[in-house]
Parts: structure tokens; C-alpha cells; sequence
């Protein structure tokens, strides 16, 4: 009887508070909890079996309201009434009124008790019920809504500050005190049979009313938003539905100029010096945003005022916040930054400015040393001379390296740098690239091999200049760092295709070098850095390759990754999404009947990844192949095997005995009676002479290495006759024709050296062509105007009339057929002015220019050129 009245003295303390629902919903368990307790007293102190009967209905009355009121308290405990709104509340009522109806008409149906004794073994007479099915589902129901609401206060302990947490953890206890002893209960291992749930509600009132009263949550709440609103550095001013001012904060009542909170004094002060907020109360619009100036005391303020709606649960607009912020400090920083943008553009426009100016001025000179250098190797010196014109040339290419280094990363930190798309041919860029790479790694004794997969696209869509950097920068390092094996570049596709057009090419680059540690990765892509700082005195540097590639890369989305290991090489690759351009040539350019007469290729390589790579290219021509490391199993093949073979021999295997080698293979072949082709693989260290030699003995021809398919194919396509004339599939060299006999060429160039450079490269090319000299462009444009050049190569700056101003001079110049225009500049920025008006230089030279680039980029306009006058 005392624990049923504890509940009632709770009761009367929470009538006494205010109209909080939590409050209310508290009262309510309160009241549930006193009719449990006092009607299960009754039960105890009546005899009779029906008397029990009736007081166990009168029981529910409080047991099946419990737990929903307790689910509904939690949610305005913790403010999320809004989820119980409208008919959502009623539907967690359905199952206590069923209960509640089947506790009261039990003896019709008895699907809640399915029967009634009573117990005299204890202290007092029990009444022990039998239970039926609905019983079940009560309590069932009652643990689903008690755990239901004890996850909801937990999750609030973590949204609200640990101060706050406590109040929260009273209500956890409220609600635990009766679980425990429901959960007891429901066991039947309770003393005496006696019903332990009014001891677990005393837990409940007692907890439930500490967390309401002992941390005062609902008293402090107003007290605390009415604190935070006077103590806000914005200035807040509320306004009813009709946009009538309310109320306003004391931030408000100082921006605005008035002593205190004042309603009235504050209207008069907006409607005679705040138009701008006047304009606001007046209009009707919910949202608005305004900015405006006040001066004062001769200094500007700024001010932003805001304007937003307040509604109501049910989303009704109840009235609307105007908020007045000063931003002056926040608007002279954003002019201060504005300003500092201004002087950092200034100054990143004269940087360029400067390195363009600087890399004109270094690379000028650099291009006569580098041009009269290489040119000097190439005439009859002694072996001293010889080695001291060509440590001079070796130095003078490194400090160009080192200037195009530090230009590269200049162009592309200041934005210069943009991706150029455009349609390449992907395997004659690659054999330019390794072909760039192949003399020094050859110097080295290595094997520089190109392993491309045939599904690789011909033709791709990408940046070919950047491409070629990025390749070309890896690979130097890779030979740079290698001392003995081999150097691969390999080229595949990465995944599915992204679509039909685009697909994903990996390229990787792997050596056999030096390797680097894992905590030394991270470093090499920093600018100016390597892994060690020993490497940059052994091996030379700046440490700025990979730092430019990487830069490049992320231009075209892609990154370099690294997989090395100390002494045993590394792997750099990246992957690059590329548009395939369909192509008439898939790279199988041959029938197998057009190729029958070879049955087998006999690949002879002391190299098990240049052999297996040869052996996979022949058979994607379709070519049987089998690979060998040793002249023996070379002639047991050529002797054993079918007939006619053609025979690929890697000369750095045999060395010195190669020719011996080859004509013993050769005569073994004509013993056996077996139509065979010969064709060493030359280094190109191992090329001068051995042409001649290979050509003497009957080889078909060399291929200079490394392989790819493209020479493969070549010489596939010599073998269909073998009576034709037998020369090498080796890169050409430089030849020396006679096509511009009767040519004229207009050079501008204001360094008289270059000039120099530029007219003996010339007759070096064609000694009958006619080389017109001019110091600037006002004197190269008199001279167009009267000698009628075929081709003009103008420096880009010139005094007087600079190589623009010429070129758009010659443009515009009348009754002049269309005469090419080749730009030489040494700009770090080429490309920033590249045009003069609508007009485009038809080539460009860059200093200091090589002679075989100069005679490239000349020659192939002279061919042109002489095509023309043929026609």
C-alpha cells in the first residue's frame, strides 16, 4: 500500500508544474502506475476468487497504459513528438484497448487467462492465473514499446552535451527499474508469487522525477533561449504574421543607435535613418537578403540584413526574424584579398614575363654552342679533340635539360600549361620515344625493349606532346638508374572499355635498377628531391622529371604509381583514359597465305623477355615461333624444323662470332635443303659496319633494336621476295639530298651566330639552296618583298619588327603566293602568342634547335615545297 501511494505524491508534484507535455504524459504514468499498485493491494486483501478476479481487471487498467505513455513521455522528453502526431498516436493504442477488452469479458472467451486458482503456499492467499495466447501478446507488446523508448533516450545522450546528458540518464534509470522487474516477473521465479512490478514503478517515479526536477530541463529551456537571444552578436528583431515588430535584442538596439530594448523607440529610429529595413517590415515576401553602407564618423559600415520566416509545427506561418549583421570587418578583408588577387595576378603576368625574357636570353646562345658543338664532332678531329668537342656537347645538353626542367615546372605552376587533344598514331609515337632512348641505354649494355600489346588502339586521341614527356622522362630515368639488364616499356589495356569510343590504356615503364626503399618512395615526386641524396652526385639530376610528369598527368587525369623494391628494379605506370579513332589498319597487316612461305621464325636471344616478346609478335602476324637461347638449339631447329624458317638473331648474344655464327647456320640450311632468311638484330652501338657485313654473307636485312611490331612488319613484308634488294629496316639516317637546288630561304635573326648555325645546316641539307640573311624583321620583310623567298624562318624576337609583326606583314602582303613561315623562338611560352591577328605560323623551331629536329622540321617543308613546283 505504500508503494502505491509513493506514485500518488509524485502525482501531485507534477500537477503543480506547467502544461509541458512531458509533464502532462508524466502525470498520466503516475496515475497508471497508482492503479496497478492499489488494486494488486486490493487483490492481496480480498479472500474471495471473484473479488480477485475483478481486481485483477481493474490491474489492466493501469498495466496495458503504461508502457504507450511511457513511449509517449520519451518522445517529448527528448522532442520528437512530431513522430506519435495525428492517427500514429492512436495506432499505438489499438493493442492496450484490445487487451484491455479481453481482460474484461475473459470468462466469455478466456483467451487471455485460460483459467483461475488460488494459492494459500504463501504469505497470502495468490490468485495463479492460467496464460492464454492475448496474455502473451500484452506483455510482448509492453517490452517492444519499453525497449522502443530506451533507444530513443539513448541516441539523445548522444545528440546533447555531456551536461546535459544526465537529466537523460535519470529518465534511462526510470525506465530500467521496471524492465528489470517486469523481466523477473515474466520468468515466474519470484518469491511467494507475489508480484514485484509496483516496487519497479516506485524506481520509475522516483528517476522520472529527478530527471525532471533536479536538473529543472523544461524550466531552464526558455531562460536559456531568451539568454542566447539577448546575447547574440547579430542584431534580431521579430515581427508577427502581420510584419509588425514584436520584439528586438539589445545587439539590434545598439547597431541601430538606441540606449535600450524599446519597442517604440525602435520603430521611430528605423522608419527616420533604416530604409532599408522599413522596406522589409514592409513587404510581404518570407525570405529576402539585403546589403548595404552607413557612414559614420567618417569611416564606411557594412551591414547585411536578412529576412526569414518562423512557423509553427504544422508549417503555418506564425511571423517572420530579421536579422541586421555588421560585416565590415569581413567585407575590408574580402577587399584585402580581392587586392592581393590583383597584385598576385600582377605579379604571376611578370614572372612569366621574366622567364620568357630569361629563357630567350639563355637558350640563344645555347643553341650556337650546342649547334657549332655537334657540329664540330662530326668533323675529322683527333681522339682527344674528338673527346673533349663531345664532353663539351654533353655539357651543354645537360644545362639545356636543366633550363627546360625548371621552365617545364615554371609553365605548368603558372597555369601556362593546357592539354592540346589530338588524333596520334600511338606505335610510331612509341618507336620515337624508345628510339630517342636507345643509344644511351645500348652505350649502357642494356636491353631496351618496347612490349606492345597488339588489342593497343593505333590510333588514339590524347595530348601527344605531354604523352611523350611523360614516357620519355620515365624512361631516362629508368636507364639512368640501371646499370645492367633491361629496360621495358610496356603498353596494354587496363579493364573493360568505358564506353565504345573511350578505353583505358596502362602504361609502365620497369627496369632492373637500383630500386628504391619503401620510406623513400614518397620523396622522388617531390619537386628538386630523389630517394637519396647520393644518387644526384652518381647519377646527376635535378629531381624534377617525375615532379613534371606527375603535374603533366594530372593535366590529362592520371597519376604515376610506383612498385620498387631495393635491388631488384622498379615499376612506374600510370593508366590513361583514351579515345580509340577507328583505323583501316588493325596492325595485321597479312594474310597467312600471303606470308606461306615461311613456316616457322626461329628466334635466337640469349634475352628471355626480348625472345618471348619477339615470339608473341611474330604470332600475332600469325607466324609460328619458337625461341632459343643457344646456337646449338639453333641449328637443331633450323635442321628439324619445317620449311622455309626465318631466322631473328640478337647479335649482342653472339658478339664478335655473329657473322661466323649466321654463315654456319646458312650452310646447314642449304645441307639440310631448306630455304631459310637471315636477319640480325642490331644495338644501334653495334650498327656501323655490320650492315654491310650481315648484307655481304645474304642476311635479308637487320632490324635495328629495339623491335616493334612496325619494323617486324617491314621485314615480313621484304621476305614475300627474297630477290629483292637487301637493306636494313633500321631507322634511317640523316641523308643529304640535293632537293632544294634552286631553293631560297629567308632566315631573321637578329644573334648573327644563329644565323650562322642556320645557313651551315642549311648547305649541309642542300648545297644548292640560297640562304637570305637578315638582322630584323624590317630588313627580312625588304627582302621578301624583292628576292621572293620560298621559306622564311624568323626568330620571334627581333627589334624593330618582331617575328609576329613579320609574319603578319607577309600575310597581308599582295599578289604573294602563300609562302610558309617557320617561327624560331627560345620562349619558355611559345604557345602564349602564337598568333599575329588571324594568323598562324605554319611550324615551329625551338632553341637551341638539334640538326636533325632543324633538318626534319626544313626538310620535310623543302619536299613539300618542291612537290608543289613539280605539279
Amino acid at each position: 500500500m505504500a508503494i502505491a501511494i509513493v506514485p500518488l505524491s509524485f502525482l501531485l508534484f507534477a500537477s503543480k508544474k506547467t502544461g509541458e507535455k512531458a509533464y502532462v504524459y508524466f502525470l498520466w504514468i503516475m496515475l497508471a502506475c497508482f492503479v496497478y499498485s492499489f488494486a494488486y493491494t486490493l487483490e492481496l486483501m480480498l479472500l474471495s476468487a471473484s473479488w480477485k478476479i475483478a481486481m485483477i481487471k481493474l490491474q489492466y487498467l493501469g498495466a496495458v497504459a503504461f508502457a504507450p505513455l511511457v513511449l509517449f513521455f520519451t518522445l517529448a522528453y527528448t522532442t520528437k513528438e512530431q513522430w506519435i502526431a495525428g492517427p500514429r498516436k492512436l495506432a499505438f493504442l489499438v493493442i492496450p484497448i484490445g487487451n484491455l477488452l479481453l481482460v474484461g469479458t475473459n470468462e466469455l472467451h478466456y483467451l487471455f487467462y485460460s483459467s483461475f486458482t488460488i494459492s494459500s503456499e504463501g504469505l497470502f492467499p495468490v490468485l495463479v492465473t492460467g496464460k492464454g495466447y492475448f496474455y502473451w501478446v500484452h506483455q510482448g507488446y509492453t517490452l517492444l514499446l519499453i525497449f522502443g523508448s530506451l533507444w530513443v533516450l539513448v541516441k539523445r545522450i548522444e545528440e546533447v552535451p555531456a551536461a546535459d546528458s544526465r537529466q537523460v540518464f535519470m529518465v534511462i534509470l526510470g525506465l530500467c527499474s521496471p524492465l528489470f522487474v517486469y523481466v523477473w516477473y515474466l520468468t515466474g521465479n519470484v518469491p511467494f508469487l507475489l508480484d514485484p512490478i509496483p516496487v519497479g514503478f516506485l524506481g520509475t517515479g522516483l528517476f522520472f522525477f529527478l530527471g525532471l526536477k533536479n536538473f529543472k530541463l523544461f524550466r531552464i529551456a526558455p531562460i536559456a533561449y531568451r539568454t542566447l537571444f539577448d546575447n547574440l552578436q547579430e542584431g534580431v528583431m521579430v515581427l508577427d504574421s502581420q510584419g509588425a515588430l514584436v520584439t528586438l535584442n539589445l545587439s539590434a538596439a545598439k547597431i541601430m543607435g538606441i540606449k535600450r530594448v524599446h519597442q517604440a523607440s525602435a520603430l521611430k529610429e528605423i522608419n527616420d535613418n533604416w530604409p532599408e529595413i522599413c522596406d522589409m517590415l514592409r513587404t510581404p515576401r518570407s525570405y529576402q537578403v539585403s546589403e548595404f553602407t552607413r557612414v559614420r564618423d567618417g569611416h564606411t559600415l557594412w551591414y547585411l540584413l536578412s529576412k526569414s520566416k518562423v512557423s509553427a509545427e504544422d508549417q503555418h506561418q506564425v511571423g517572420s526574424l530579421l536579422v541586421l549583421r555588421d560585416i565590415t570587418h569581413e567585407k575590408n578583408f574580402q577587399i584585402q584579398i580581392e587586392n592581393a588577387k590583383i597584385a598576385a595576378e600582377t605579379a604571376n603576368k611578370a614572372k612569366s614575363e621574366f622567364l620568357a625574357n630569361m629563357s630567350h636570353e639563355i637558350r640563344t646562345p645555347l643553341n650556337g654552342v650546342i649547334g657549332f658543338t655537334e657540329l664540330l664532332t662530326h668533323t675529322d678531329l683527333n681522339e682527344q679533340q674528338r673527346r673533349y668537342a663531345q664532353t663539351a656537347l654533353t655539357s651543354a645538353t645537360s644545362l639545356l635539360d636543366l633550363i627546360n626542367d625548371i621552365l617545364d615546372l615554371a609553365k605548368i605552376e603558372s597555369g601556362k600549361t593546357e592539354v592540346s587533344l589530338d588524333v596520334v598514331d600511338l606505335h610510331e609515337l612509341l618507336e620515337t620515344i624508345v628510339d630517342v632512348l636507345r643509344f644511351q641505354a645500348h652505350q649502357k649494355g642494356l636491353e631496351l625493349l618496347l612490349d606492345l600489346h597488339a588489342d593497343v588502339p593505333r590510333r588514339i586521341k590524347t595530348d601527344e606532346l605531354k604523352l611523350k614527356q611523360v614516357l620519355i622522362n620515365l624512361l631516362n630515368n629508368a636507364v639512368k638508374f640501371t646499370q645492367k639488364g633491361e629496360v621495358v616499356l610496356l603498353v596494354e589495356t587496363s579493364g573493360p572499355e568505358q564506353s565504345k569510343q573511350t578505353e583505358q590504356l596502362l602504361f609502365s615503364v620497369q627496369d632492373s635498377g637500383i630500386g628504391i626503399a619503401p620510406d623513400k618512395q614518397h620523396l622522388i615526386f617531390d619537386a628538386f628531391s630523389q630517394a637519396d641524396s647520393s644518387t644526384t652526385k652518381k647519377f646527376g639530376g635535378t629531381g624534377l622529371g617525375l615532379t613534371i610528369s606527375n603535374k603533366l598527368l594530372s593535366l590529362m587525369d592520371s597519376r604515376i604509381q610506383l612498385e620498387s623494391e631495393p635491388g631488384q628494379g622498379s615499376r612506374f605506370f600510370f593508366v590513361l583514359s583514351v579515345e580509340g579513332q577507328k583505323d583501316s589498319d588493325s596492325g595485321q597487316p597479312f594474310s597467312r597465305e600471303y606470308l606461306s612461305h615461311i613456316s616457322q621464325v626461329v628466334i635466337l636471344d640469349g634475352n628471355s623477355r626480348s625472345g618471348t616478346l619477339l615470339q608473341r609478335y611474330c604470332e600475332d602476324f600469325g607466324l609460328p615461333a619458337s625461341h632459343v637461347e643457344n646456337v646449338n638449339e639453333a641449328f637443331s631447329a633450323i635442321e628439324n624444323g619445317s620449311r622455309p624458317v626465318l631466322v631473328l638473331v640478337n647479335n649482342r648474344l653472339l658478339g664478335k662470332s655473329s657473322r661466323d655464327a649466321i654463315q654456319q647456320m646458312m650452310r646447314l640450311a642449304q645441307k639440310a635443303k631448306r630455304h631459310a632468311f637471315f636477319v640480325p638484330l642490331l644495338s644501334s652501338n653495334e650498327r656501323d659496319g655490320a650492315i654491310d657485313t650481315f648484307t655481304e654473307i645474304g642476311c635479308l636485312g637487320t632490324i635495328d633494336k629495339p623491335v616493334s611490331p612496325t619494323k617486324l612488319r617491314e621485314m615480313l613484308g621484304r621476305t614475300s621476295n627474297s630477290s629483292a634488294h637487301v637493306r636494313s629496316v633500321a631507322t634511317p639516317s640523316d641523308t643529304h639530298t640535293d632537293t632544294g637546288k634552286g631553293f631560297t630561304l629567308l632566315v631573321a635573326e637578329d644573334n648573327p651566330i644563329n644565323r650562322m648555325l642556320v645557313k651551315v645546316f642549311i648547305e649541309q641539307m642542300s648545297p644548292g639552296a640560297k640562304v637570305l640573311e637578315a638582322e630584323n624583321g624590317k630588313d627580312a620583310f625588304a627582302m621578301f618583298e624583292t628576292k621572293k623567298p620560298d621559306l622564311v624562318i624568323t626568330d620571334i624576337h627581333m627589334p624593330e619588327m618582331n617575328g609576329y609583326e613579320l609574319l603578319q606583314a607577309i600575310r597581308e602582303y599582295p599578289g604573294k603566293k602563300e609562302v610558309p613561315v617557320i617561327g624560331f623562338t627560345a620562349n619558355a611560352f611559345p604557345v602564349a602568342q602564337t598568333d599575329s591577328g588571324n594568323y598562324h605560323f605554319d611550324d615551329y623551331l625551338t632553341k637551341p634547335v638539334a640538326q636533325k629536329k632543324f633538318q626534319q622540321v626544313v626538310g620535310r617543308w623543302m619536299e613539300s615545297i618542291s612537290k608543289q613546283e613539280e605539279r
